[in-house]
C-alpha cells in the first residue's frame, strides 16, 4: 500500500519547485517578474492632523502693537530691575547685558525684599562692575548687580512715588509659596482685598489689524480692563497661550487697593521682562495702571 506520509511530502516538494519556476518565468516582455514585499517603517512620523483653529476672540478692535493703549508708564523716570528673574542659583549676584541696565554705583533704589514671611520695601545702595570673560546673546557683555542683603531681593524701583520703605500687603508671592502661577489660557484667580473681590484673568482678543493676542483681564466693583496683551501663536508643534508667571499680587502703595507685579514673555518681538501696576495712579475708569518695568531682549 501506498504510504501516506510519503505522499504528502511529496506533494509539497512538487509545489515548491512549481512555485519557485514560476516566480522566475520571463514575462511576455522578456523580463523576470520579481517577488513583491510589503513593509512598514515602524519609525516613520504618523501622519500630521490638520490644524484646528479653535481660537475664539472675547475682545476685538485692540489696539496694535506700538499704538499704544491704556498700560502706558505712568511715570517717565520710573525705572524697575527684575531680580528674581536674573538671579542664578551659581552665582552670588544676577547679571545683565550692560546695554539694558540703567543703573550707577552709588545710587540709593528702594527694593521689595522677602524676609521671615514678610515682604517689604527697603532703601538700598547698589552697584555694578564688569563680568569680566562673559559675553551674552547678541556678543553683549555684562555686567553684575550688587546690593544691600536684606533678605531675599525681588526687584529694585526708582522714581515711583506712590512707592515708601515699610511693609506691604501681600495676597500672593511666587517666593513665599515657591509655585509657579502661569498667566496662560484660561487661567482665573481671585484675590479679595478689604471688601472688594478682584479676579485676574486670561482670555483672547483681536487686534485692529487681524493679530491674535492672549489678554490679561482685571474686573472689579463692575469695573472691567485689559490690563495687557501679547502675542497668540498656534501651529502643530507650537501653543503661545500664556501672558507670562504672576510673581506677586496684593497692596504695594497703601491704598488698599489690588497691585500686580508679574513677567511677560514677549513673542511678538522675543524678548521677555516683568511689569509693576499700581492702583493708586490708575485713571478714572481703571484699577491699575503701569508704572515702571524691565524689559530684556533675551536671545
Amino acid at each position: 500500500m501506498p504510504n501516506p506520509l510519503k505522499s504528502i511530502l511529496g506533494c509539497l516538494v512538487l509545489f515548491g519547485v512549481m512555485a519557485a519556476l514560476l516566480l522566475f518565468l520571463p514575462g511576455q516582455d522578456g523580463s523576470t517578474a520579481e517577488a513583491q514585499t510589503t513593509w512598514s517603517n515602524t519609525n516613520a512620523a504618523p501622519p500630521v492632523p490638520p490644524v484646528v483653529d479653535d481660537f475664539v476672540p472675547e475682545f476685538v478692535d485692540l489696539p496694535n502693537f506700538g499704538e499704544g493703549d491704556e498700560t502706558v508708564t505712568g511715570a517717565p523716570q520710573a525705572k524697575l530691575i527684575d531680580i528674581s528673574g536674573f538671579q542664578s542659583p551659581d552665582e552670588q549676584w544676577p547679571s545683565y547685558s550692560r546695554d539694558e541696565l540703567d543703573v550707577r554705583s552709588g545710587e540709593t533704589w528702594l527694593g521689595l525684599y522677602a524676609s521671615k514671611g514678610q515682604l517689604q520695601f527697603a532703601s538700598t545702595k547698589v552697584s555694578r562692575s564688569p563680568r569680566d570673560g562673559f559675553i551674552g546673546p547678541g556678543d553683549q557683555p555684562y555686567d553684575w548687580l550688587k546690593y544691600e542683603r536684606k533678605g531675599e531681593l525681588i526687584f529694585l524701583v526708582n522714581g515711583v512715588p506712590q512707592l515708601k520703605p515699610g511693609k506691604v500687603t501681600t495676597l500672593f508671592s511666587s517666593k513665599h509659596t515657591h509655585d509657579r502661577v502661569s498667566l496662560e489660557g484660561g487661567y482665573k484667580g481671585t484675590f479679595r482685598l478689604g471688601d472688594n473681590n478682584y479676579v485676574l484673568r486670561v482670555t483672547t482678543g483681536l487686534q485692529r489689524d487681524g493679530g491674535k493676542v492672549n489678554v490679561l483681564m482685571l474686573e472689579s466693583s463692575g469695573k472691567t480692563q485689559t490690563v495687557t496683551f501679547n502675542h497668540y501663536y498656534k501651529d502643530h508643534n507650537t501653543l503661545y497661550n500664556i501672558i507670562g508667571d504672576l510673581i506677586w499680587a496684593g497692596d504695594m502703595d497703601g491704598d488698599g487697593k489690588l497691585d500686580l507685579y508679574f513677567s511677560d514673555y514677549g513673542f511678538e518681538k522675543g524678548g521677555f521682562g516683568s511689569h509693576l501696576y499700581l492702583s493708586r495712579p490708575a485713571a478714572d475708569g481703571k484699577l491699575v495702571r503701569r508704572v515702571a518695568g524691565f524689559d530684556s531682549a533675551g536671545c
